[in-house]
């Protein structure tokens, strides 16, 4: 009996050790199972994670601050935006100023380019300019005023205030009202150069602030006469021939109207960066076309 259960507990054991090494071998199977369905599952996520976008880089404008001549404001100003589509990158702030102030502004550095209708005699050494378009400057009446035209020593007489009726040169019955443009302007300096000379305009004419003011004025006074910028002409007023040449795009171009003149871009030196570029497009194809819509004569096509 002693020696059975000697027997019995020698074959016992080796049984319950061979349960416990199925179960450990089953738990390491199943931990490395885990760890490598952990291990594919990371890879996996790795792999749908998008690559991250870089940020868009901010592009400073390049700002050109421009200065122009009242009376072709609105020319500039359809110049300088549609210039700012073609070139996203450039910014250009536009300023309206007579042309003497114009010139003063360019001086000092507040501006980068100036448009103007009018250079004085003598300029600045310093001084860059180029002719990029024409116009010409019109003699206006009102409409109902049948006078056909003028010669520059009419001109000249009328402005002085020595005419008494519009009736003795063919116009409306009535003393003739002239009207006059402030000194600092363009046309002042060209109409005093080109019909005045020595000669000044009578003190009894009134002083228009602006081309705007101009043709209302003369629209609304039978008796006016005036100037303006022939680009400013509509059917409110009447342009009349002068020295028997009327104002149209064909004599503006070949200089035969005796009051045309070129428009001028200035800078002060040579111009440079964004200055150069914007004055090349003026003076290239898309912005004489764009000059051509604004009733200017492009410079391409002058004599």
């Amino acid at each position: 009996m002693k020696t059975g259960a000697v027997h019995f507990g020698k074959c016992n054991a080796p049984i319950y050790e061979a349960g416990g090494q199925v179960r450990r071998s089953v738990w390491l199977v199943c931990l490395l199972f885990w760890v490598l369905w952990s291990a594919v599952a990371c890879e996996a996520v790795e792999r749908i994670v998008p690559t991250p976008t870089p940020l868009a880089m901010t592009v400073t404008p390049q700002v050109l601050r421009v200065v122009t001549a009242e009376s072709i404001a609105p020319a500039l100003q359809v110049l300088a935006s549609t210039y700012q589509r073609y070139h996203p990158t450039a910014q250009v702030s536009l300023l309206m100023r007579a042309d003497t102030l114009a010139l003063d502004a360019l001086h000092d550095g507040y501006v980068e380019v100036a448009a103007v209708t009018w250079l004085p005699a003598t300029t600045p050494a310093e001084l860059w300019e180029k002719p990029f378009a024409r116009d010409g400057l019109a003699v206006i009446v009102h409409p109902q005023n049948g006078l056909p035209g003028l010669t520059l020593e009419q001109l000249q007489t009328l402005f002085q205030g020595q005419l008494e009726d519009w009736a003795s040169w063919g116009g409306l019955p009535g003393t003739p009202v002239v009207i006059s443009r402030e000194t600092e302007a363009g046309e002042y300096a060209l109409f005093q150069s080109y019909v005045m000379h020595d000669a000044r305009v009578t003190l009894t004419a009134l002083l228009a602030p602006s081309s705007e003011a101009m043709i209302q004025l003369v629209s609304s006074t039978p008796m006016a006469v005036g100037y303006v910028s022939t680009t400013r002409v509509d059917g409110q007023v009447r342009s009349l021939a002068v020295a028997g040449v009327p104002p149209t795009p064909e004599t503006l171009a070949a200089a035969l109207y005796p009051l045309t003149r070129d428009l001028f871009l200035v800078t002060r030196g040579e111009p440079q960066g964004e200055a150069r570029a914007f004055i090349q497009w003026i003076l290239g194809p898309e912005g004489q076309e764009v000059l051509t819509a604004q009733r200017l004569v492009p410079y391409t096509t002058q004599d």
